[in-house]
């Protein structure tokens, strides 16, 4: 477990506040006794950072694990964006609003 003393609540830092879920799955199934110190360490750092600080590095570390870029994706999106524009102002292909895209998600997704 993460040892020490978060500045802002006095309490000691927790990988998640109650209620909340979690990305690496039940949080009573997994074994954080397996952290090491130096990672218990890291993330004692880590939680002393203000929350704009703690998303940006999550982000980066996110990043770190999503190996090399494709170095033909950037020249992909181009054409998919091109192709995209082109058939809006053609007129093949219709916008759809935000209220009725969260609609169908909702439908789609979780099935209200």
């Amino acid at each position: 477990m993460v040892r020490g003393v978060h500045p802002a609540s006095g309490q000691r830092p927790r990988l998640l506040s109650a209620g909340s879920s979690s990305l690496l799955g039940d949080p009573r199934k997994r074994k954080m006794e397996t952290m090491t110190k130096a990672i218990e360490s890291v993330l004692a750092d880590a939680l002393r950072l203000d929350a704009k600080a703690r998303a940006e590095l999550a982000a980066e570390l996110l990043a770190s694990l999503d190996g090399p870029a494709d170095p033909d994706a950037a020249i992909s999106w181009d054409r998919e964006i091109k192709h995209r524009v082109d058939a809006l102002e053609a007129g093949t292909e219709k916008l759809e609003s935000w209220e009725s895209v969260k609609r169908r998600i909702a439908r789609d997704t979780l099935g209200q």
